[in-house]
Parts: structure tokens; sequence; C-alpha cells
């Protein structure tokens, strides 16, 4: 990810609606601290407010404050839920264009995550050691992931062991992607305690007779042609939620061999429709025109009354030149980052599917989910998780280089409470650190020598001005 820094930001970001928030203004590095008992402008305007004319606009509300110890502190109320934009200003110059996001009580007491809920390792038909890949997905900002291994629930202990006794900052969710012979329809579980694959796969005869007896019970309004593995697909789903998991349907527009699609369009809805199926991964594991005829398929069903949680996942199977990973994702508002919190989230439509798209330093992403959720999502996109990536680069690094005896637990730990303490600051659950007597002591004393010791240059130029003010 290329740089991308501000001179200023502003702490929390994310505040309670309707309720007043202490909020403060802070240079990021020591050379923008601002000018003590100076006096600067903020210009703050809801982006959803109702404007009659952009040329003399009514939805500006506007501060004048004194600067003190280097920051800008003030008492505010952000009215209703919606994303508010703040000009910083000194006197007619901009300094720098901060935004903040008001949520009702519901969402201001959820955490975001960002996660993975379908992905291979080397367990399976996948290139990356188990371990190994949780330290690549921390590394790209990952909360939480599912190794979902062909048939396999049990690669996921090898992570836990390899990490046991390590506070890391993601979760490792418990899954399998399960394929019921002969069918082929796939199946991504997660968040069951035990494996469902292994019931086929260990107890074939046990099995061969479940798909009889789950065949007499397929309903009467699916087509024959679709009857054994719609019934197969009911054992799969009813043994995953007997495991306590849930129960994901995935890519129906995969091609394998770039012949057929995995499901087609009227089985795909016989599916979606069935109730069997937690989740529906709207995008991942599908070329793009794939992903186009998804999205479209969930228009539909949403039109015809279908109420199902989307989730977007990479279905990763190898790094390098992935078109799916990590650009394919889902983000969660939970009460917690754990398997327990996971699948609450998801059960209550807390959800959001993401597509990115575009250049690494120009990422745009589309959102799929309900308005609200998309909102602040793309919210975050920009002004959260980028940030919060960079801290997690160094977990990430941290947790591959120990698997291999390079590194301690300490060090990832430490990364670790970096990522939370930053959260924490973000949505106000801590007050931001101020500027220290000693930084500003520091700055008073090589600005003074800035003035006094040098004219104004710019480039090979050299003016006889004076130095009086640099902001």
């Amino acid at each position: 990810m290329r740089p991308t820094p501000k001179n200023y930001a502003i702490r929390p970001v994310t505040v309670p609606a309707d309720k007043v928030s202490h909020m403060t203004v802070l240079p990021t590095e020591r050379a923008f601290l601002l000018f003590e008992g100076e006096e600067y402008t903020l210009q703050i305007m809801d982006v959803n407010g109702d404007e009659l004319n952009y040329s003399d606009p009514n939805c500006i509300q506007t501060l004048t404050l004194k600067a003190h110890d280097g920051v800008l502190q003030f008492d505010y109320c952000f009215a209703e839920e919606q994303e508010y934009t703040i000009h910083l200003l000194y006197g007619e110059k901009l300094l720098q264009v901060l935004s903040v996001y008001s949520l009702k009580e519901d969402l201001y007491a959820l955490r975001p995550l960002r996660g993975d809920l379908h992905g291979h390792s080397y367990r399976s038909d996948g290139k990356r050691d188990p371990a190994a890949l949780a330290g690549h997905y921390r590394e790209q900002g990952y909360d939480f992931f599912a190794l979902t291994d062909h048939n396999r629930y049990y690669p996921g202990g090898e992570i836990d062991e390899v990490y046991q006794n390590v506070k890391m900052g993601i979760c490792r969710v418990r899954g399998e992607e399960v394929h019921t012979p002969p069918s082929m329809i796939h199946i991504v579980h997660v968040c069951g305690d035990a494996s469902v694959a292994e019931q086929y796969l260990h107890d074939r005869a046990n099995y061969e007779q479940a798909r009889i007896d789950y065949l007499a019970r397929v309903p009467e309004s699916v087509p024959q042609k679709y009857a054994e593995r719609y019934a197969m697909a009911m054992w799969a789903t009813d043994r995953i939620h007997e495991a306590g998991g849930l129960a994901i349907f995935p890519h129906p527009y995969w091609r394998p061999k770039n012949r057929v699609y995995n499901v087609n369009d009227e089985f795909a809805k016989i599916l979606l429709n069935s109730g069997m199926f937690d989740a529906y991964e709207l995008v991942g594991g599908m070329k793009q025109d794939g992903v186009n005829r998804s999205v479209a398929l969930w228009s539909d069903l949403r039109a015809e009354g279908l109420s199902i949680p989307v989730v977007g996942s990479s279905d990763v199977h190898g790094l390098e030149k992935s078109v799916d990973f990590p650009d394919h994702f889902t983000i969660l508002f939970a009460t917690e980052n754990t398997n327990a919190g996971i699948k609450q989230a998801i059960k209550s439509q807390m959800s959001v599917a993401v597509e990115g798209c575009g250049y690494e330093y120009d990422r745009q992403y589309r959102c799929y989910g309900n308005l609200r959720l998309v909102s602040y999502a793309l919210f975050l996109l920009k002004h959260y998780f980028p940030v919060r990536e960079r801290l997690c680069q160094g977990e990430g690094i941290a947790m591959r280089a120990y698997t291999m005896g390079e590194a301690d637990a300490k060090t990832i730990e430490h990364c670790a409470k970096l990522c939370e303490s930053f959260a924490d600051i973000f949505f106000g659950k801590r007050a931001p650190n101020l500027p220290s007597a000693k930084i500003r002591k520091f700055e008073d004393k090589w600005r003074k020598t800035h003035i006094e010791r040098g004219p104004i240059t710019r480039g090979s130029g050299i003016d006889s001005d004076t130095v009086s003010r640099q902001i």
C-alpha cells in the first residue's frame, strides 16, 4: 500500500448520534502542531444534508476555536446517523479535510470486522501452509478468516496448535468445504464444533443410507432432476446445524474447467429459497462475469421477497496474482471477534459483501447489503481499514516468522495491542494520546530555529524575506 499521510486527524472518528461528543483535532507529526493561542476555524457539513443551493450552502456549521497544547478540542452533537465532513482552516487556508460518522446506539455498540469465510491451504488444494496463511491474512488487515479446506476440517487445528497461547488480533473461524458425494454442490461450513465431511468420508455406509432417507423428504415442488442433489444438501446443512455451524451457499457461477456453471440458475434459486442456507456467498470464487450474475440473481430474489445474509469471500488457493484475495471479503458488525460473535453477526444480517477493484493506489469498492450498513462500510473502507491495515502488517509478518522460529510471541502480541489501541481511539472507547510537553518543547525550539536561521527557500531559489510563519 502506498503512503497516504495526512497532517491532521480528528478523534474519535465514529461517534454516537444525537449525543454530545468530546472531539480533538490533533497533528499526526510534530511539525504540524497547532500554534498556541491562535484561532482556527472548523466548517462542519452533514453529507446527507438537504442542500438547496451549492453556491450558498445552508448545512454548514462554523466553529472558531483557539489552539492549546498543539491541538483543538471542542464538544459537538452530531445529529442523526450519517457522515460529516469537517474543513480545518487557518485564516483562509484549508489545512485538512476531516471526516466523522455518527451512529445510532445499536450500530455504535458493534465493532466492524473485516474477514474471509472461504479459503484453502496446502492441506487440500491451496498453496500455503495453514499457519502461514493466517499471517498472510493478518498482514492484509483481516480480523478473521475461515480455513475451509475441501472435505477437511482438521487443518484448522494445526493453526491453533502453532499459535497456542499467543494473543493475536485475528480470529481463526472453524470451517471446511463440504462436497457430499457424488453431488457437484459445494457448501461452506463455518463456526461449527465438529466436521461434517468426516461423516461421509469415514462412515460411508451410514451416509448412503441417509441419502435414501433424505430423498424421501424432498419437497414435491423440487423438480425430479434436482431431487437427489437437493436431498444431499438437506443432509449436509442439517449436519452443519447440528455441529453448531452456519451453512453458506458459495459460487454458483464458478465454471470448473471453463465448462458449465457449478449450479444453474433454476437450481440456485431453489436452493437459496429452501431456507436450508444461513448465508449466500455473493462475491468470490468466480470470475467477474460470474460475480455480475450472482449479484443479479440476488437482486431478483430480493425483489421476490427472499431475505438472506450475504458475504464476500476470496476462495483463495494461491496468493500470487490472485484476482480474489485480498479484494473479495466480508465486513461484519459484531459484538466480539470470536466464532460466536461472527456467527451471531451473520445470522442477524449485520454483514456486507465487498468487492474491490482498481489499482492498489486507487482502490475502489463495491459493497452489497442494506443501505445503512453499506453507507457505513464505505466510510470505514476509506478512513478506518486502510490505516489499520498498516498496523496489522507488522503482526502478520511476525506471525509468519513465528511459525519458523524467527520471531517470538511478544512481538505478535505487541503489534496486536497497537491495532486494538488504534481501534479503541477511532471508535471513542478511549481518549487519544495528546502531544506531550516534551514534544511541544522540542517543536517550539525548532520552529524558533527555523525562523531565526534561514530565509525562505524554494527548490534552488533563495528569497531574501525572513521566515515568519509556516503551517
